[in-house]
């Protein structure tokens, strides 16, 4: 195996032509200190295309069996596109609005949704997340104003000390996501992110003395929660694994500051709060149970935690009512086994062609797989047992 070694930041940089870094199978990425991580510039693509019998690896200095190996060893993976935000003043065009990424990771933005970064298929990224400063920690992956002509398909993120995938705006659309150990949220989004996720694991770590926070964390602009384009992806077949903590704050999702987000066949589980939906914005986008509106919709969804509904006095519906109006949801035990479907899964969960469109595939199960024997995460994963 290949390794590259670089300290500090490693860029690939937008010099007025497209530049490009290919990573081979099987090649491991190594951070060497807890400020080494790899950005991609905007106008710039990485070619990171891995195989199921050899992924590249984004990893610290540690063998993953060596004590030492965990949470920030280094910093992570920031992507950077030209894709829409929605932080500025509507007077602002969007090829001028952009922002620049925690721990000065580069300029994200701009007006064109189609935008390619490169690819990133067979990856696992692991042991990131160092904290800079008080203000900046990285993501295991940030996507950063990323378009949908980047290609994310089975990718991995583990132990990273802050949230395990977030995605700043953009339109980037991925399959085959797995999150394990994530000590902050395992997947995050805001500022006006509209892409599409299918097939998505999120399992937190089983130790209760391990930090952990929620399955999601969802905004939609901190600083004008109507901000448009509206944070609304569509996620399809996603399993999320929760677990106790001695704080008692591990959440399934938390949907707020005014997101929207279309859910189906999803199962949340083991958490010890299911479902959480705060701030008046989003509540008053979303409609009611009995009139949506389509911007904040879940259906064919499967709940099971010590506390199903985060209900809050003043809040413009209850998240019950909200559950219970939509197609297909129950508040039942999933019956999995481990991250497995069992018999006792619910299953006949056809996802709605005409609604979902042509990126999702047409499957009738609940959750990210269909059974153990032919599970997507073989041969390419670490730490899902």
């Amino acid at each position: 195996h290949t390794a590259y070694r670089r300290q500090r930041q490693m860029c690939i940089r937008d010099s007025g032509t497209t530049s490009q870094l290919t990573i081979e199978p099987g090649t491991r990425v190594l951070g060497v200190t807890g400020n080494d991580f790899l950005a991609v510039q905007r106008g710039s693509k990485l070619y990171a295309e891995g195989t199921a019998k050899a992924p590249i690896v984004f990893t610290g200095q540690f063998n993953a069996s060596d004590p030492s190996a965990g949470a920030g060893n280094w910093g992570g993976l920031v992507i950077n596109g030209k894709a829409p935000l929605n932080i500025c003043d509507e007077s602002v065009p969007f090829d001028l609005c952009e922002d620049v990424g925690e721990g000065a990771s580069g300029n994200f933005g701009g007006d064109q949704p189609h935008d390619s970064s490169g690819v990133l298929k067979y990856v696992r990224v692991q042991f990131g997340g160092f904290r800079i400063n008080d203000e900046d920690e990285l993501n295991g992956i940030a996507f950063q104003g990323v378009g949908d002509g980047t290609i994310v398909d089975y990718v991995q993120v583990h132990a990273n000390e802050d949230d395990g995938m977030e995605f700043f705006g953009g339109t980037v659309n991925a399959k085959h996501l797995v999150l394990t150990n994530i000590k902050d949220d395992s997947l995050d989004w805001t500022h006006g992110w509209n892409g599409k996720v299918q097939y998505l694991i999120v399992k937190q770590d089983a130790n209760p003395a391990n930090d952990k926070e929620r399955g999601i964390e969802a905004d939609n602009y901190e600083l004008n929660n109507d901000a448009s384009p509206r944070s609304q992806p569509m996620i399809a077949n996603a399993t999320f694994i929760g677990a106790a903590s001695d704080n008692k704050t591990t959440t399934g999702m938390v949907l707020r500051r005014g997101t929207g987000a279309n859910f189906t066949n999803v199962i949340f589980t083991g958490f010890e709060r299911c479902l959480d939906i705060d701030s008046d914005a989003t509540f008053a986008a979303a409609g009611s149970p009995a009139s949506l509106t389509g911007e904040l919709t879940m259906e064919n969804t499967v709940i099971d935690c010590d506390v199903n509904y985060d209900e809050e006095e003043g809040d413009a519906f209850t998240i019950q009512s909200f559950f219970e109006a939509q197609t297909g949801n129950v508040a039942v035990n999933p019956g999995l086994n481990g991250i497995y479907p069992t018999s006792a899964t619910p299953s006949n969960r056809i996802i709605d062609s005409e609604k979902w469109g042509a990126f999702f595939d047409k499957v009738n199960y609940v959750g990210a797989l269909n059974s153990q024997s032919q599970a997507w995460t073989n041969g390419w994963t670490e730490f899902l047992d």
